[in-house]
C-alpha cells in the first residue's frame, strides 16, 4: 500500500527556492468587522455580526494560489470536503452532510450572485458542470456558509451554501489577464489555462460593462508506474472554454438595471481503466448557456432586488459500456425571485420576498418521457437589534413543490458582541431537500450494478429534512484570531439506494427509516508571527452515524485540517506553503465486497509570487508536493489526486 516517493533534481531546486513561503490565506486577513457579507441575510452585514458560520475567500486569495475552479478554492475552508473523482465535476460536502451511497448527492447549494444555478439533473452519473462554469477571473469573492439556509434559499441548502459573487462592472477601464501552465512530474496530465477580465464604461455614469473569458486544456493523466491490466482510473482529459459578459445601466441615483450572459463548452474524455487497451474512451460534451435580467432599487420604504434567470444545459454522453446507449440530455431552468428590504421601527430590518422555479428535463436514454417540476416559495426575515451588543435574526420560508407538497423551514439566530474583541453567536435551523427528478420519477431507468441491474426512480420518496443547532465563539487579539464552533445535525428521510432487490435485476431509491446524525467541532485561527509572516490554520472533527446500522456515513473523513504559512519576503516577493490533512474515512471496497477504513493522507503545496513591476507578476510552485497517489494505494478510493506537479503563471493587471 505504501508508495516510495521519488524526488527529481527539479523538485529539490524548487523546494529550496520556495520553502518557507507563504500560502496566501484562504480567508481574508482583514478584520472581521471590516469585511462585509450578504449571503447570511441577503443584506450587507459585517462578517463578525453575520448570523451564520461563514468564511470569505477574496479575489486576492484566488490570485495568489493555483486555483483551477471554484471547488479548488474551497479546499482549505473549515468543515468543507472537496471530493474529486477521475475528472468528474467536484462535489462539495459541508460538515459531512451527504447521501450515504455517493458523494454526488450532497446538501450544498451553489449560488452565483445570490441566484441558484443547477445543471446536475443532466448527468446522473456525474454532477453537471456548475462549479467549472464560472470563470475564476470574473470572481470578486466567495462566501461559504456552513449550516442550513433553507429558510432563505429553499431546497438543497440543507448542509450549507456556496455563494460566488462576481466582479461588478467599473467606471474606470480595468484589464486583468493570466496565462498558466502545469505539468505532473510523472505521466502526462499537462494543463494550459488562459483567462482575461475587462471592465469599463460604455457611457460614463450611465452604462458599465465587463467581459470575462477563459480557455483551458488538460491532458489525461496516469502515473508512469501504471501498467497494462491495472484498473487505475486516472484523470480525464478536459477541454473547456467559456465567456461571461455583464452590463449595468445606472438609470438614476436610486435605480439600476443589470443584465448578464454566459456560455460554456466543456468536453471530457474519460480514459479506459486500462490505458494500454484498445477500447474506446468515454466522451462527454457539455454546453451551458445562462442569462439573467435584474433590477435593484432604493426607495423611501427600503429597497428591492428582482431577478429573472434562464439556464440551458446540454450534455452529449457517449459511454462505451455495451449496455449503455448514447445519451442526449437537456435541462432548462426558469427562475424568478424578488426580495424587498423594509426598514421598520425600533431597529428592525424586515426582508421578504418570493421565488418561482420551473425545471424541465429531457434525456432520451434514461427517461420514457420529458420531466418537469415547478417550485414556488414565500419567505420572511426579521433582523432585530435588541441592544448595542445583542441582535436576533428570525426567518421562515414556505416552499411548495408540485410533486412533494409544501414545507416550512424556520431559523433563529442570536449574535452577542460583549466587547470589541469577543463574539458569541448561535442558533437553530431546519432544512430540507426534495428528491431529484431522476430519484423520484417512475419513468427513470438506468443501467447500473456494472450492467447486472437497472436503477429506477421511486415516486413514493419523501423530502429529506434536517434539524441543526450550532454555537460559535470567537476572539480577536491585536495580532491573532481564534474561533471555535460546535454543531449537531439530525437528518430525517435520508435517501439511499435499496439494494435488497438486486437479485430481481432492479434496484431503486428509498428513504432510510432511522435518522442520520452529524455532529462535530470546527477550530480556526490566524496569527501574525511578524510584520511579514502570517499563519492560518483550521481543523474540523466530524462524527456521523446512520442509526439503522450504527455505521458512519461513507466517504466522510473524521478529521479535516489545513495550515498555511505566508511570508512577504520583500515588497515584491511573497511565498507560501500549505498542507491539507484528510483523516480516516469509511468506504466501500469493491475488490473485497465490504466496508473498510481508508487511511489518512496529506496534500501539500508550495508556491512563490514575484511582482516584476506594477503591471506584471509571475508565480511558480509545486502542487501535491508529497506526491500522494491515492489510487495507487487503493483503487477503492472514491477520490483522485494528480501526482506532484509544477506550475508557472504570468499575470497582467492594467
Amino acid at each position: 500500500m505504501k508508495k516510495r516517493m521519488k524526488k527529481s533534481a527539479l523538485s529539490y531546486a524548487i523546494t529550496l527556492a520556495v520553502f518557507s513561503l507563504p500560502v496566501l490565506a484562504d480567508t481574508t486577513h482583514s478584520s472581521d468587522v471590516d469585511v462585509m457579507v450578504v449571503t447570511a441575510t441577503t443584506n450587507q452585514t459585517s462578517l463578525r455580526e453575520a448570523p451564520a458560520t461563514i468564511s470569505v475567500i477574496t479575489s486576492e486569495d484566488l490570485n495568489r494560489k493555483p486555483v483551477n475552479d471554484v471547488a479548488s478554492a474551497l479546499e482549505s475552508v473549515p468543515g468543507v470536503h472537496v471530493v474529486r473523482s477521475s475528472g468528474s465535476e467536484p462535489n462539495i460536502i459541508i460538515r459531512g452532510l451527504k447521501n450515504n451511497n455517493t458523494a454526488r448527492d450532497n446538501f450544498t447549494l451553489l449560488l452565483v450572485n445570490g441566484r441558484r444555478i443547477n445543471s446536475s439533473e443532466t448527468m446522473v452519473r456525474g454532477a453537471g458542470f456548475d462549479f467549472s462554469s464560472i470563470p475564476i477571473s470574473a470572481i470578486d469573492r466567495i462566501e461559504v456558509i456552513r449550516g442550513p439556509m433553507s429558510s432563505l434559499y429553499g431546497s438543497d441548502a440543507l448542509g450549507g451554501v456556496v455563494n460566488v459573487i462576481l466582479k461588478q462592472p467599473t467606471e474606470e477601464t480595468r484589464v486583468n489577464a493570466s496565462l498558466s501552465y502545469s505539468h505532473p512530474e510523472e505521466g502526462d496530465g499537462a494543463m494550459t489555462k488562459g483567462n482575461v477580465w475587462v471592465s469599463g464604461s460604455a457611457r460614463p455614469d450611465k452604462l458599465l460593462y465587463s467581459v470575462a473569458a477563459e480557455v483551458s486544456q488538460q491532458d489525461a493523466w496516469f502515473p508512469d508506474d501504471v501498467h497494462a491490466g491495472n484498473n487505475f482510473s486516472g484523470n480525464a482529459e478536459q477541454e473547456r472554454k467559456g465567456i461571461q459578459a455583464a452590463l449595468t445601466w445606472l438609470v438614476n441615483e436610486n435605480n439600476k438595471i443589470l443584465w448578464d450572459i454566459s456560455y460554456l463548452e466543456d468536453k471530457r474524455t474519460y480514459p479506459d481503466t486500462d490505458r494500454n487497451s484498445s477500447s474506446d474512451d468515454d466522451i462527454t460534451n457539455g454546453k451551458k448557456y445562462t442569462t439573467s435580467l435584474g433590477h435593484q432599487g432604493e426607495w423611501s420604504w427600503g429597497n428591492d432586488n428582482i431577478n429573472y434567470l434562464y439556464e440551458n444545459s446540454k450534455i452529449h454522453d457517449d459511454n462505451t459500456h455495451p449496455l449503455l446507449e448514447v445519451a442526449n440530455a437537456k435541462q432548462q431552468n426558469h427562475s424568478l425571485d424578488a426580495k424587498f428590504g423594509i426598514t421598520a421601527i425600533d431597529g428592525q430590518l424586515i426582508t421578504t420576498g418570493f421565488d418561482v422555479l420551473y425545471t424541465s428535463i429531457d434525456i432520451d436514454r434514461d427517461y420514457n418521457d420529458s420531466q418537469s417540476l415547478t417550485q414556488s416559495a414565500l419567505f420572511l426575515q426579521d433582523q432585530i437589534t435588541l441592544s448595542d451588543t445583542l441582535s436576533a435574526t428570525l426567518s421562515g420560508r414556505l416552499t411548495h413543490n408540485n410533486n412533494f407538497g409544501s414545507d416550512f423551514t424556520p431559523r433563529a439566530y442570536l449574535v452577542y458582541t460583549p466587547s470589541d474583541r469577543l463574539t458569541l453567536k448561535g442558533g437553530y435551523a431546519e432544512g430540507f431537500k426534495t428528491p431529484s427528478i431522476y430519484q423520484s420519477s417512475k419513468d427513470f431507468t438506468l443501467v447500473s450494478c456494472g450492467g447486472a441491474c437497472y436503477l429506477t426512480g421511486n415516486p413514493d420518496l419523501k423530502p429529506e429534512s434536517s434539524k441543526t443547532v450550532e454555537f460559535t465563539s470567537s476572539y480577536r487579539g491585536d495580532s491573532w484570531f481564534v474561533q471555535g464552533t460546535v454543531f449537531a445535525n439530525q437528518i430525517e428521510n435520508m435517501i439511499d439506494r435499496d439494494t435488497s432487490t438486486r437479485a430481481t435485476g432492479f434496484i431503486t431509491y428509498q428513504n432510510i427509516e432511522d435518522d442520520v446524525e452529524s455532529k462535530g467541532l470546527e477550530l480556526e485561527g490566524d496569527l501574525d508571527i511578524s510584520d511579514t509572516l502570517y499563519l492560518n490554520a483550521n481543523a474540523t472533527y466530524t462524527k456521523t452515524e446512520v442509526k439503522a446500522t450504527g455505521l458512519d456515513l461513507e466517504n466522510v473523513p473524521s478529521w479535516l485540517a489545513s495550515v498555511t504559512l505566508n511570508w512577504d519576503a520583500s515588497a515584491d516577493l511573497t511565498l507560501f506553503a500549505s498542507a491539507n490533512y484528510t483523516g480516516k474515512q469509511l468506504g466501500y471496497s469493491y475488490s473485497l465486497g465490504e466496508n473498510i477504513w481508508f487511511d489518512p493522507y496529506v496534500i501539500a503545496n508550495l508556491g512563490a509570487s514575484y511582482r516584476i513591476n506594477h503591471d506584471w507578476t509571475v508565480k511558480a510552485g509545486i502542487t501535491n508536493f508529497l506526491d500522494k497517489n491515492l489510487q495507487a494505494e487503493s483503487q477503492d478510493y472514491q477520490e483522485s489526486e494528480i501526482g506532484r506537479s509544477y506550475y508557472i503563471t504570468v499575470d497582467m493587471a492594467l
